[in-house]
């Protein structure tokens, strides 16, 4: 009898020791070494606000349950995460593929945001062309009037003349003016004039229709202005926010635009055709997606109704490591979230992805390694596209996670270059194949599941 008390009480004292360790572990898990993460082991009984009350586990590696959805687990998974809480990950967009899928006559579009990782149309190149060769379509999508990218961009030539008057996000008055998606508008000078040729690549060797897209004009009663297009003159009535007009180019190699002064922001040419895929780029080189807030919720709803987006993408984050000890991002955070909301709330009918930033590396005691920021601010990024409703990807585990950057920029052949920052062509080819598959793969567990 004494031996069998023994045995219980040395067993109930090492079941209160155990319990009381994992509630210190809890609370300060630095105790128990810095390999290890913190414990959560009140995750059973949390509740997510987003989910209107309904029990959420929530654990610290991200995996939430809400409701009957199933949220995988951001720090591992490789294949786009659900934080909508659709039963799939880019619902909406998945609906509009099996549609075009089975009625060829219908027409799908994705805007692509980022900063300079994107520029040139790099990752979008190519997923446009996988997604056209899959499910049809031609064009290259939105060119704006001028670019920086002019002498670098591969899937179209352009050139314009000097006198073209810029506003974009960097201009002191962006603040009061009403912008393009793009971050740009133009108006025209006394002689200005753009040029597009085709590129001879598949999808992109001849250009059948365009839309001419322009902003409300800014001097009052006057709200018409003139435009050639190869030689035909039209006229621009821009009496809305947003306008458009479409133009049918037959099937021509070239386009020779001119415009007059009129006062009315022009802010480039699509070019695409009636049915299909169309992803526009809308790269902005040195920005985070802050500057988004440049546009009102009024302004993206006119932008929607007459030229509706069906997947929008955000990816930015190079631009937020700018040092090397930077680990703190909550100050991101409290911009951009509420810039992520309205979007959500001007595209309610749009799928909407938030694309992590890529990894990157830095020069620490002499050795190139991921900069320290990285995964905090994925774990910043995932928190948004959580609390917004967005759907999302972890590039930088999709990349290979700790240390990709280098290794892609020194394994032969590279795929970055050598600031450890940017991929290069064959780098972004590689990344577009990632997202591609991403989403192919979640198109087809829809088509055999999807209601």
């Amino acid at each position: 009898m004494n031996y069998q008390r023994q045995v219980l009480l040395f067993t109930l004292f090492f079941l209160v020791s155990l319990i009381a360790a994992t509630v210190l572990f809890h609370f300060y898990p630095s105790l128990a070494g810095s390999t290890l993460r913190p414990v959560n082991i009140v995750s059973e009984i949390v509740k997510d606000s987003a989910s209107n009350g309904k029990k959420s586990v929530v654990t610290k590696n991200g995996k939430i349950v809400k409701g009957n959805i199933i949220v995988k687990d951001y720090l591992t998974e490789k294949s786009l995460i659900n934080s909508s809480g659709d039963k799939f990950a880019l619902q909406h967009f998945l609906k509009k593929l099996a549609a075009l899928k089975k009625d060829k006559s219908r027409k799908v579009r994705i805007g692509y945001f980022g900063d300079s990782f994107i520029e040139g149309d790099l990752i979008t190149q190519d997923l446009r062309k996988q997604l056209q060769d899959t499910l049809g379509g031609d064009g290259v999508g939105f060119v704006p009037i001028r670019s920086i990218t002019e002498g670098f961009r591969q899937t179209i030539i352009q050139h314009s003349s000097g006198d073209w008057e810029e506003v974009s996000f960097k201009s002191d008055n962006h603040a009061s003016a009403q912008l393009f998606l793009s971050g740009h508008k133009f108006f025209p000078g006394n002689n200005s004039s753009v040029s597009f040729r085709a590129s001879n690549q598949p999808h992109l060797d001849h250009f059948v229709h365009a839309q001419v897209l322009y902003g409300k004009a800014s001097n009052g009663n006057n709200t018409t202005g003139s435009i050639s297009i190869n030689s035909q003159s039209y006229t621009l009535h821009a009496n809305d926010v947003f306008n458009v007009d479409e133009i049918n180019l037959g099937n021509c190699q070239a386009v020779n635009m001119s415009a007059s002064p009129s006062g009315i922001p022009i802010y480039g040419l699509s070019f695409e055709t009636p049915v299909g895929i169309m992803v526009d780029n809308f790269s902005f080189r040195g920005i985070s997606g802050v500057e988004l807030d440049n546009f009102s919720e009024d302004y993206l709803r006119a932008m929607q109704a007459k030229r509706p987006y069906d997947l929008l993408v955000f990816q930015y984050g190079p631009n937020l490591l700018f040092k090397g000890e930077l680990v703190e991002f909550k100050w991101y955070q409290k911009k951009m979230l509420p810039i992520l909301q309205k979007l959500k709330k001007a595209f309610p009918q749009t799928s909407i992805l938030l694309v992590s930033t890529a990894d990157k590396g830095y020069k620490y005691a002499g050795a190139w390694r991921t900069q320290k920021g990285v995964e905090p601010l994925v774990d910043v990024q995932y928190d948004m596209a959580n609390n917004a409703g967005l759907d999302f990807f972890n590039l930088y585990n999709a990349m290979g996670g700790e240390n990709s950057m280098v290794k892609w920029a020194t394994e032969s052949p590279t795929l970055a270059n050598k600031d450890y920052t940017h991929v290069n062509f064959r780098g972004a080819k590689k990344i577009a194949d990632i997202i591609y598959n991403a989403i192919m793969k979640e198109f087809d567990d829809y088509q055999k599941h999807g209601d």
